[in-house]
This record gives structure tokens, C-alpha cells and sequence, in this order.
């Protein structure tokens, strides 16, 4: 689930890149060095704009797949009916599944090890991919100084 408006994020953002394109085009800069950082700051929101769109993007794709499958089954209400009290084995269309690990202490999500789409074929897979990224040097447990004890894999189907 999202928990921040990434619409609102993403116009919040193009506004911002709005106003420095314009001050980068009529040359208004206080400074040299202000005139480096607003350049700087216009190369550091474009990219991020783009992930967000990419992001918004993804998450259009999810929502319209399950749209479709509701609407498959013959009758919207009942069939979100049956996908809220039953789950997706109810949709006529394949399930997916969220991977993500999970710190055992505080329930923390841990960053960058949540994969969404997953196919139930590539679980173990992913499994493997995450906890790997999480236990190497650099990753996640060798920061905070943790074991693969302190761990959770949790598998979300939607």
C-alpha cells in the first residue's frame, strides 16, 4: 500500500523544476554559486521526478489488473466482494505475490527488499535474492550489525 500521495509528490516536484527552468532561462541568479546550485538542484529532481512517474506508473498497472479481474467476474460489486473477503484466489487472473523482509525486532520494513509481481514459481527465488542483499557487505545487517536470525521473510499475495 502507498502511504504517501505520490501524485501530489510528483506535481510538488514539477512545479519545483518549473520555477528553477525559469530562473536557469532568464539568468536570474543572485551569485556564481548560486547560479551552480540551482543547476545542481534541477539535475538532482529530474531523476527523481522520473522514479516517481515510474512509480505511479507501476502502481496504475496493479490497480487496473485487479480492476480487470473484478470486472471479469460478471459483477463489480460481487466480485470485490469476493476478492476482499476470499482473496485474489477468487480473480480469474494469475496471483501475485509481494515479497519483503521484515526486522524481527522493531517490524520494520527493511529498505530496498521489497519485490511486488512476484509469480508463486519465482518465490524461493526472490526469497534468496533479498535475503542475500540484506545479509552482504554493505547491505542492511552488516550496517545495523545483525544476523539472518533477525529476519523475517513475509509473502503478501494480492
Amino acid at each position: 500500500m502507498i502511504t504517501t500521495d505520490l501524485r501530489d509528490d510528483l506535481d510538488t516536484i514539477t512545479r519545483e523544476i518549473t520555477a528553477l527552468t525559469g530562473r536557469v532561462e532568464i539568468g536570474y541568479f543572485y551569485s556564481p554559486e548560486d547560479q551552480h546550485n540551482t543547476w545542481s538542484r534541477l539535475d538532482n529532481l529530474r531523476p527523481r521526478a522520473q522514479h516517481l512517474a515510474d512509480q505511479i506508473a507501476a502502481e496504475d498497472r496493479e490497480i487496473q489488473r485487479l480492476a480487470d479481474a473484478i470486472s471479469a467476474t460478471g459483477d463489480l460489486c460481487l466480485g470485490f466482494i469476493g476478492y476482499v473477503i476470499f482473496g485474489p484466489a477468487v480473480l480469474p487472473a494469475p496471483t501475485l505475490y509481494r515479497v519483503q523482509v521484515i526486522e524481527r525486532q522493531g517490524g520494520w520494513v527493511v529498505p530496498s527488499s521489497v519485490r511486488r509481481g512476484v509469480t508463486a514459481e519465482q518465490i524461493i527465488e526472490t526469497q534468496r535474492e533479498i535475503l542475500t542483499g540484506v545479509m552482504a557487505y554493505g547491505g542492511h545487517a552488516s550496517v545495523w550489525g545483525r544476523a539472518i536470525r533477525d529476519y523475517r521473510i513475509q509473502i503478501t499475495a494480492y
